[in-house]
């Protein structure tokens, strides 16, 4: 029979909230307002309209003075219990610099955004007065920048252990907030509390699986207390022992036999359980926690595979999974916005697994995230690769700073641990890279270098690796991203890579598949959002232009619009003063969805040689034109469509040097598939050049396998008019895969004109082509549309199914119409409604 003793449950431990009733003001001001707390003041101005919406129009330029001012937060509340011998006031987020006054006696002085705060309370009574006040970052920034001169770091904003994104990237407005963004509560108890639980896999052998279970409790009464650990999915207590007072760590051990593992998605279930710990005292209940977690064995593999290669892989209870996914950045500029709409992170979640990720990378510039995020990471098998929190900057590293950011790991990492989805702990993003090649070090003398490398070392080489082994021994340490992981080894041959020449260095997007690491953890292009969603931000009467003002403030990037144009003029049939803006649009998204096929065919082709591809970014915060594939408001663009394509399992892809077309059969799930591939070259008037045809061809799980290696005749002279139409079925579900390769660049494709038809019965559309159809594009004149597939390609006389959520309006044109426009004066699209033919004249 099972016995949990919770006699006294509800006298043992009173936690009250103390969310509710907050008001604000500007601290040279007298007038208060109501706060929402979790909040930020800008948020909070917003609520009060006393601001202007900074996502919307030029309205950015009109917030950045409230950056310079002091802010006061305050609260007043009423407490009845005096009769527990702690009183703690619990600030799970404060941002940043934070003064903090119970009854005009102040309590606590704040310094990191990262921390949980608590501090025990002597002056709690029966009507009580909170007070907040929030100095400006930016001002304590400058202040301590000029404290440290001349020994200035390349960036000031390393100063405040707040998110970096708030002082402005190149996809995000500068917004440097203050305010309350987690929870605030009184917690009074006696006798104890349980800090942290924590269950892992120390081994796995047959079926069995060795679990070593963490408890930290803090004890304030001399006796003797009862640990009682409750297994909820086996209805048993396991652990049920005595202890001495004082703070304990209890490690317990437990042979577990037919447990279940917890496996990313597309490697087996997300297997959760459910633990509970109970401290006793004198059989009455003193407290509890329970946890949800999983049980996996993960590692990362670095071996020397050649004279200057060593491999970088990451291995789940001893296979070896290629991760495939994205970079993620906070979802919003103020992250409780998102807490208030979690609807946020779910779509971000589905939109994963649509696009057929099994990982996400966490990007050190953000926030570690409210716990929402990582349970859906949990849920639904999607691996997180988590940078802590630096990024792009040197850092200080004197004492008081390197015991401000152990602290910080402490809370988080404490917190963090029972989520089975993180595997790796990033130290930075592109420190190490900045500080040796973006000229950090040009114009310092010998001493400041050696001051700052030493910084560096003790941050990201000792402290934070000592810290993490205390807390998280089983959680792999990458010091930084990118690197390479030992001596001797090439830049491409170990480690990750950030690969920026196509973008930043205008390099050809042909380029991906030669710049092949062992794990590409950042490359990415950008391009325009929906032209729908862009109008909702833009004033309605908005002539729509590169040049206009207001447009380039939702362009961040500092090259952003002429990069663009370079591309669409290098790769595309666009032409600013023929076409329109949303053919301006289309042909941007068409750039990125060949980047990410280029990018992510070579790549996974490559395996195992490369075992990891990060393309940057899944997501905006703001409505802006960005490297994202799913724009803020949820629009897939076409990058995304591409990521769901070449990201499936299986797929046929190929690879083109100059003449030489390779295909590939590529792999990553658990199953092994035996089918037939067929490969047609043809011409674009749809004759037939040459076609192979493989039967029973078989590839095994997590496997790459090339089919063909062809050499095209007579190459410059008839690429253009070539395509390679690429074909595997076999009798397994989820195994019919066609694709597409096209040869040379969107604008020397020699198209005809497609005569598409379609037919529309509920939900799904059915669309027909006598000729081969490129990037056809399915779209709304109000709003995004979000369906099975977009921007795809139509073979002859081959029917073509895509669904929509709900029946709705539609029009669509492909990849020709930009080249009759090219050379007509117009083109009219008529469309009659939901299931009429789409007409298309030219004038």
């Amino acid at each position: 029979m099972l016995i949990l003793f919770i006699i006294t449950v509800a006298t043992a431990r009173l936690i009250t909230n103390l969310n509710k009733g907050w008001k604000f003001r500007r601290s040279d001001n007298n007038t208060w307002y109501p706060a929402n707390v979790p909040s930020t003041i800008h948020m909070d101005l917003l609520d009060n309209k006393l601001i202007e919406d900074p996502y919307f129009e030029d309205n950015l330029l009109g917030i950045y003075e409230l950056e310079l001012h002091d802010w006061e937060y305050k609260l007043e509340f009423t407490n009845k219990e005096f009769n527990y011998d702690i009183n703690e006031l619990v600030f799970e987020g404060l941002d940043t610099h934070a003064d903090i006054y119970l009854n005009d006696v102040q309590i606590l002085k704040a310094n990191n955004q990262h921390r949980t705060w608590r501090v025990k309370i002597q002056n709690l009574q029966v009507q009580n007065t909170l007070r907040i006040y929030f100095h400006s970052a930016a001002r304590h920034d400058i202040m301590k920048q000029l404290q440290d001169s001349p020994l200035n770091l390349p960036q000031n904003f390393t100063y405040s252990r707040k998110a970096a994104y708030h002082y402005g990237w190149d996809w995000g407005p500068r917004m440097v907030t203050c305010g309350i963004w987690k929870d605030v509560y009184l917690d009074q108890y006696n006798y104890g509390r349980i800090i942290s639980m924590h269950a892992r896999a120390l081994e796995i052998y047959e079926k069995n699986v060795v679990i070593e279970i963490n408890i930290e409790t803090y004890l304030i009464n001399v006796g003797v207390y009862t640990i009682q650990i409750y297994f909820k999915d086996l209805d048993e207590i396991i652990i049920n022992n005595q202890y001495p007072l004082n703070i304990i760590n209890t490690k317990l051990l437990y042979n577990l036999s037919d447990i279940e593992l917890w496996w990313p998605i597309g490697q087996g279930q997300q297997k959760l359980y459910k633990l509970q710990a109970y401290l006793i005292k004198n059989e009455s209940y003193v407290d509890y926690i329970k946890i949800t977690t999983g049980f996996r064995i993960a590692q990362w593999i670095q071996e020397r595979d050649g004279e200057q290669t060593q491999s970088f892989k990451f291995r789940i209870n001893g296979r070896d999974v290629y991760l495939k996914g994205a970079n993620y950045i906070p979802p919003e500029m103020s992250l409780p916005r998102a807490l208030k709409n979690p609807s946020i992170y779910e779509r971000i979640f589905q939109d994963s697994i649509a696009g057929g990720y099994n990982g996400l990378r966490v990007w050190g510039g953000g926030q570690f995230e409210y716990d929402i995020f990582y349970e859906l990471a949990d849920k639904y098998g999607i691996i997180i690769w988590h940078d802590l929190m630096f990024a792009c900057a040197m850092y200080p590293g004197t004492d008081d700073f390197i015991a401000n950011v152990q602290a910080e790991l402490k809370d988080n990492v404490k917190r963090l641990r029972i989520h089975p989805s993180i595997v790796l702990w990033n130290g930075n993003n592109e420190v190490e890279l900045g500080w040796k090649e973006w000229g950090w070090q040009q114009d310092r003398v010998n001493q400041e270098i050696v001051i700052l490398q030493q910084w560096y070392d003790s941050l990201f080489l000792y402290a934070i690796p000592n810290i993490l082994i205390e807390i998280q021994p089983e959680i792999f340490y990458w010091p930084t991203s990118p690197s390479t992981s030992a001596n001797n080894v090439s830049e491409l041959g170990s480690g990750d890579i950030h690969y920026w020449g196509v973008w930043a260095s205008k390099h050809q997007i042909e380029n991906y598949t030669k710049f092949i690491g062992r794990f590409n953890s950042e490359y990415g292009m950008q391009s325009m959002m929906d032209v729908n969603n862009l109008k909702k931000v833009l004033p309605k009467s908005y002539d729509l232009t590169f040049d206009s003002p207001i447009f380039q403030i939702h362009q961040r990037y500092f090259q952003g619009i002429p990069l663009i144009q370079e591309y669409l003029k290098n790769y595309t049939n666009y032409n600013l003063k023929i076409h329109s803006f949303l053919q301006l649009t289309y042909c941007s998204q068409i750039i990125q969805y060949l980047s990410l096929q280029t990018a992510i065919s070579s790549l996974r082709s490559a395996k195992p040689y490369n075992m990891g591809t990060f393309y940057w970014q899944i997501n905006d915060l703001w409505p802006v034109i960005s490297w994202a594939s799913v724009d803020y408001y949820g629009c897939w663009k076409a990058g995304h469509y591409a990521a769901k394509k070449y990201h499936s399992d299986p797929v046929i892809t190929a690879k083109q040097d100059q003449d030489q077309i390779q295909v590939f059969l590529v792999n990553d799930n658990v199953l092994n598939y035996t089918g037939n591939a067929t490969l047609l070259l043809k011409q674009y008037n749809g004759s037939l050049v040459q076609s192979w045809e493989y039967k029973q061809v078989e590839i095994s799980q997590s496997a790459s396998k090339r089919i063909l290696n062809y050499y095209v005749p007579n190459y410059n002279q008839t690429y253009k008019s070539l395509y390679l139409q690429m074909n595997f079925y076999c009798d397994q579900k989820n195994c019919d895969y066609k694709g597409i390769y096209n040869f040379g660049r969107p604008k020397e494709w020699q198209l005809q004109k497609p005569e598409i038809s379609y037919t529309l019965q509920g939900n799904t559309i059915t669309f027909l082509s006598k000729s081969y159809a490129k990037y056809v594009y399915v779209f709304s004149n109000t709003d995004c549309i979000n369906l099975s597939d977009n921007f795809f390609d139509l073979t002859p006389d081959v029917p073509y199914m895509v669904t929509m959520k709900e029946p709705r309006l539609f029009n669509f044109f492909s990849y020709y119409d930009l080249l009759v426009n090219a050379k007509n004066s117009d083109i009219l699209l008529f469309s009659f409604g939901v299931g009429a033919l789409i007409m298309y004249m030219i004038i």
